[in-house]
């Protein structure tokens, strides 16, 4: 049994669970500032990657509701991927604890520096909606990736947030606002899958997880003004090349071992 977090790790779960609310609804994973907050407050890596579910869950369910209230989640088209990334992710939780931590690192580190390179090429093509029709672009090659990075999340959450995104805007053709209208449901439906499975396996610290998702939920909240706002795209753009750069650091950090934890 894990103890209560003190008041300075109560003060720093409180500001990583608004950060990584934020993201979730903005625009990637926040698990990339939730994790290694929780692991520098002093959690084990297993039980940081595990408590984070919980939170993750929560904020992107209270997004996916202040989505549906403003009108904009095409469910139609969002349910028909959830199976895709649902089942991707379960196989890749089940066969993750094999791969190398290392090996994975480096595959993580260097899909995202060719994201990274993607997204400053052509800034516009990712900002600008009016090059891109409304409706996403359901396809069965969308549905393949979709698949994979279901099973990239499965084992390895670092980036999934991210490929999501994108793969929703390049092979669904939709600009990044309606691109992350769809997004934080198939996120909202991985994190609920990685949460049961945290769960059953006893890897969830509860005196953590709920005050970090308290917080995240708050910010949430915030970043569903962002992304519901005029200025939704650039502020989504600007938000994943902080994220991405995030992510990078943190494969090379000294918390890269929350990769060799399971991680959906």
């Amino acid at each position: 049994m894990v103890a209560f977090p003190d008041p300075l790790q109560l003060v720093g779960l409180g500001l990583a669970g608004i950060a990584g609310g934020f993201i979730n609804t903005v625009s990637a994973s926040g698990g990339v500032v939730a994790l290694p907050a929780m692991v520098a407050l002093g959690l084990p890596a297993e039980l940081a990657n595990g408590t984070n579910r919980l939170s993750a869950a929560i904020s992107t369910l209270t997004a996916t509701w202040k989505f549906h209230q403003a009108g904009v989640i095409p469910w139609a088209t969002a349910l028909a991927l959830v199976p895709a990334i649902g089942v991707g992710s379960l196989v890749g939780a089940l066969v993750g604890s094999g791969l190398d931590p290392a090996g994975a690192q480096l595959a993580v580190a260097a899909s995202l520096a060719i994201v990274l390179l993607l997204l400053l090429l052509r800034p516009q093509r990712w900002i600008r909606a009016e090059e891109n029709p409304a409706e996403l672009q359901l396809t069965p090659l969308l549905h393949l990736v979709m698949l994979a990075i279901g099973f990239w999340t499965g084992f390895i959450s670092l980036g999934s947030g991210t490929m999501t995104l994108l793969a929703l805007a390049w092979f669904g053709r939709q600009e990044l606002s309606r691109a992350n209208h769809v997004k934080i449901v198939l996120r909202a439906a991985g994190s609920l899958v990685a949460l049961v499975v945290f769960v059953a396996r006893l890897q969830v610290a509860w005196t953590w997880a709920v005050p970090l998702t308290l917080a995240s939920m708050l910010g949430a909240l915030i970043g569903s003004k962002v992304a519901l706002g005029e200025q939704a795209s650039r502020w989504i753009y600007i938000t994943l090349i902080a994220v991405i750069g995030l992510e990078l650091l943190l494969c090379l950090s000294p918390y890269r071992q929350i990769l060799a934890a399971w991680a959906l």
